[in-house]
């Protein structure tokens, strides 16, 4: 019941009271407390009661695009977007910033040996396979968005003459790359090895690369995103504070650009038919519940995503300690194109279950970017197991950063309340 009844309830009942003694109410007030007990008996009715527990009761909440039908949520229509980005717009997009880590764990800092035992994971393993993308995809591309390619080319030839010579960082600043084990079976805070990703269009264009593109946010602000299902579902997979405000609600939209480098769209532009996530990070926030599922229109071609990128697999309830590449448009390396971060992944108590813990240099703006297991460049591999929350307590800020681990508690249940998260 909002502010506003419950003030007048109080002010009416005062009346009541007054009644009772003073016989001075005047028949105003009278009326009013008659209109309170009626709005009162619907608020406080049994079924009132019970669809508003039902509600909050929900595993997940979902927006639906207004400018669509239920049909072409359903079908993968494709309808005339009402958002089309300029390549200025994309430049100019700022990344989302992160909600700090928790309380630092001192037993990390300073210590790369410290390792916790890993707690066991519940649940059966489910996956979902990886897909490739339509052999013509590209061909058709260049026949339907020929000055982005041309782009495309215009860019290369700047990389050409302009490169960034740059060693790929193996630790954070102060530890030599050699402090870094050869081979260990633990992750490690604050140990990475970082390069870019699709610097050139032949990564740009390329699986599993084109899977990734950065997801603007209508009204400001862009994360990272991919792609987890072919059509007709066409489902992307980012961070849940990419898609909702915690105490505020759902953001007004989203534009998903695949592959996108430096302002260039090869494929186009998709927006949103409808976004997903769990009713617990509506409450809380919590890093575990960091995780949004978003459905796509097709694109102004009237073609899916899937069809030019294909699509990453995706696992869930694996163990906590994997070898993954993180991938994302990270503001501080980058806007213009993708960083990846290769590290083992780990469990430490001060984030709790279901959170993942990682070394990279990547921030903001890498929110939503995939942890991807067997990563292997230009074949149809790789599973995302998880995606970028924020910093960790584990580790330093812009060093190590932590995910949400996908677990029947978490995925599973907004892939539950989707119909699955699968390609037929």
């Amino acid at each position: 019941m909002s502010n506003r009844y419950i003030k007048a309830l109080s002010v009416d009942l005062k009346c009541f009271h007054a009644s009772q003694s003073t016989k001075h109410c005047d028949s105003k007030n009278k009326h009013g407390l008659v209109a309170l007990a009626i709005v009162a008996s619907i608020l406080f009715s049994p079924c009132y009661l019970a669809v508003a527990a039902d509600a909050r009761a929900q595993p997940t909440r979902e927006i639906i695009n207004p400018n669509l039908s239920g049909k072409d949520i359903t079908q993968g229509q494709a309808a005339a977007p009402e958002k089309i980005y300029t390549r200025e717009e994309i430049l100019k997009a700022e990344p989302l910033k992160w909600v700090p880590a928790g309380k630092a764990d001192k037993r990390y800092l300073g210590n790369s040996s410290f390792k916790e035992k890993q707690p066991k994971v519940k649940g059966r393993v489910q996956l979902q396979p990886p897909g490739l993308p339509n052999p013509e995809a590209n061909s058709q591309a260049q026949k339907e968005f020929p000055d982005q390619w041309q782009l495309l080319k215009e860019l290369d030839q700047k990389s050409a003459e302009n490169p960034i010579h740059k060693a790929p960082e193996t630790a954070d600043k102060g530890k030599p790359s050699a402090a870094a084990p050869a081979a260990i079976n633990f992750g490690t805070q604050d140990i990475y090895t970082s390069y870019k990703g699709n610097y050139w269009s032949v990564q740009q264009t390329a699986y599993p690369w084109a899977v990734v593109g950065k997801l603007l946010i209508d009204g400001g602000g862009y994360c990272t995103a991919q792609s987890i299902t072919g059509a007709p579902k066409n489902i992307i997979v980012t961070a849940a504070h990419c898609v909702y405000d915690v105490g505020k609600g759902f953001k007004s939209g989203w534009t998903f650009v695949p592959a996108e480098r430096n302002g260039a769209t090869p494929y186009g532009q998709f927006r949103w038919a409808s976004a997903r996530v769990l009713t617990a990070w509506t409450t809380g926030g919590a890093r575990r519940d960091d995780i949004a599922i978003i459905r796509l229109q097709n694109n102004n071609a009237g073609r899916p995503v899937s069809y030019y990128t294909g699509w990453l697999g995706w696992r869930q309830n694996y163990p906590y300690t994997r070898s993954l590449h993180s991938v994302g448009y990270a503001s501080n390396i980058s806007t213009a194109w993708t960083s990846i971060c290769a590290a083992e992944s780990f469990y430490a108590s001060c984030e709790g279950t279901d959170v993942l813990v990682k070394g990279c240099n990547m921030t903001y703006g890498s929110s939503g970017g995939a942890w991807i297991d067997e990563y292997k460049p230009y074949e149809v591999s790789g599973y995302v197991e998880s995606v970028v929350s924020g910093p960790s307590c584990a580790g330093a800020f812009g060093q190590t950063f932590v995910g949400a681990h996908f677990s029947n508690a978490n995925f599973g249940k907004l892939c539950v309340a989707e119909g699955g998260c699968t390609t037929p």
